[in-house]
């Protein structure tokens, strides 16, 4: 009996010495693998609430850096719309220069001549400015919506000059912006569809085409001065407007660069969030790691001692 019961206590011992060196050694190599990747969950049953939570946090983080990625473009395109429009205040501008230097009343009919197809020059680089597109071929003042050239005419009939599209601002929220500007509001002195204008004439385009023809008609420096008078102070209305434009999109791009701030803010704090819920405390994890290292150099000697009994040799 005593030698029955001795059998299966040294039997008990080997089977206790066998799995905890197991366990030993599982938790050993789990250990070096987190220390390997860093951390302290590997793989969501290692703790499924930290997994959950560095899962959300890392999804959240994808949707910022592609939010960004598209607030990218539409800065860009609002960028080369405000250039857009900078280059084009400069055009009206010059042509405001001419058209002053027309009035004055030393200047003979060809020296005017000579202005108006300046002018000319310059309306048509006005135009071909209004329709500028950006690199994927999308009107940069296309309004809410337009064809490839937003901007026709000149027209025979009234206006004659219109706007393809459909004017107004697309607007923007907490991490977008627009892609376009209106360039209705810009060069169009009325609203689609209404007669009611705030000059008689349509467009900056028709002020300086009006005023082209009148220069060039002028019998003497007085006509010319009244024709040049009016056109000036259209021009005026079409500088504002057109300043507006440029002034809203300088905002868009201060509005972007808020976004950006807000959104690297929110990375870095889903970032810690995902930190705390999924990385190894590398100093504990150290320690952790020669602790059970030291435990499993114990359990091996242990298993070596009990493999030394010498009633292992008759265990079958």
């Amino acid at each position: 009996m005593s030698n029955t019961i001795f059998r299966v206590g040294t039997a008990n011992m080997y089977d206790n010495a066998i799995r905890n060196v197991s366990a030993r050694q599982t938790s050993l190599v789990n250990l070096q693998e987190n220390l390997t990747s860093g951390k302290r969950v590997v793989r969501a049953s290692d703790d499924p609430v930290s997994a959950a939570q560095a899962e959300r946090a890392l999804t959240r983080i994808s949707r910022i850096q592609t939010e960004q990625r598209a607030l990218e473009n539409q800065r860009n395109a609002i960028a080369q719309a405000e250039s857009t429009m900078g280059d084009a205040i400069g055009l009206v501008q010059e042509a405001r220069q001419l058209m002053v230097s027309a009035g004055n009343g030393t200047l003979t009919s060809n020296d005017r001549a000579t202005i108006a197809n300046q002018l000319q020059s310059l309306r048509d680089q006005l135009t071909a400015v209004a329709n500028r597109p950006d690199t994927n071929g999308i009107p940069l003042l296309g309004a809410l919506g337009s064809a490839q050239s937003p901007f026709k005419g000149p027209l025979h009939g009234t206006p004659d000059y219109e706007f393809a599209g459909q004017a107004g601002q697309t607007a923007s929220d907490g991490v977008t912006l627009p892609n376009t500007l209106d360039g209705h509001s810009a060069f169009m002195f009325y609203a689609n569809g209404d007669t009611i204008k705030i000059s008689p004439q349509a467009s900056v385009f028709s002020v300086i085409d009006k005023a082209i023809a009148e220069i060039k008609a002028a019998p003497n420096s007085n006509v010319a001065a009244q024709a040049i008078s009016q056109a000036l102070a259209n021009v005026d209305i079409g500088l504002e407007r057109m300043s507006n434009i440029r002034s809203y999109a300088g905002e868009l791009l201060n509005r972007a660069d808020r976004i950006t701030g807000d959104q690297e803010k929110r990375s870095v704090q889903l970032e810690s969030d995902r930190s705390r819920a999924e990385d190894l405390d590398m100093i504990k994890g150290i320690s952790d790691f020669q602790n059970q290292q030291t435990g499993y150099q114990a359990a091996l000697q242990t298993y070596a001692s009990v493999q030394k009994l010498s009633l292992f040799n008759y265990i079958g």
